[in-house]
């Protein structure tokens, strides 16, 4: 998933749990040679681990992208 831009981008439908197909244009990468092409927009959910100071404390949460 591409973090740095103003959409998120994924290879893998089955990251997405909501989708809707359609043709929403290419978009420009820093590889000018391997255009992508948009042909669904949803909602991926990413767990991931938050460590506290000094990594005593570890909580779990799930992100909505």
């Amino acid at each position: 998933m591409d973090f740095g831009a103003f959409a998120h981008f994924t290879l893998f439908e089955s990251n997405f749990v909501d989708m809707t197909p359609g043709n929403y244009d290419q978009v420009e990468i820093a590889n000018l040679k391997a255009p992508l092409f948009i042909v669904a927009s949803g909602t991926v959910l990413i767990e991931h681990k938050i460590f506290g100071p000094e990594k005593e404390t570890t909580k779990v949460t799930i992100s909505k992208i």
